[in-house]
């Protein structure tokens, strides 16, 4: 089963809520997080790590809160399961520089290489959906 991280389910369900109301009002973390239902504490972080990616940006004082920066047509799955530091994973092979300790089949399995292939395509997808279309 591919999976999502909820850290990915969270910077994008937050993603397209800021988008959704940036024009009415700068949103705080707290509100995105009472709003969404998503824990405050990992919420911030989350959020930490798509400014330091140039992602959205943070306006601090009383009335701060965050924007967007990257169009959302230009902004992709991928680029933001990057900006987390997660991973594309579909079986222990398919890491970059597999060992034996990721698969002991690791130099028998007849799967292996059509696995790579179906991950390539899966990130190909990643990579050429855009936020955009997740929130139209």
């Amino acid at each position: 089963m591919i999976k999502l991280s909820k850290s990915v389910e969270y910077s994008l369900l937050a993603l397209k809520y800021i988008s959704e109301n940036e024009k009415s009002e700068i949103l705080s973390s707290r509100k995105i997080s009472e709003d969404l239902k998503i824990p405050y504490e990992l919420l911030s972080k989350l959020l930490q790590k798509l400014v330091k990616e140039g992602i959205i940006k943070s306006q601090q004082g009383k009335f701060g809160g965050y924007n967007i920066v990257t169009p959302l047509e230009k902004l992709t799955v991928l680029k933001i399961i990057d900006s987390l530091g997660e991973n594309i994973q579909l079986t222990n092979c398919t890491v970059p520089n597999a060992t034996k300790t990721n698969c002991s089949r690791l130099n028998s399995c007849s799967i292996k290489d059509p696995f790579w292939n179906l991950q390539n395509k899966i990130i190909s997808i990643f990579e050429n959906t855009t936020l955009h279309e997740l929130t139209t």
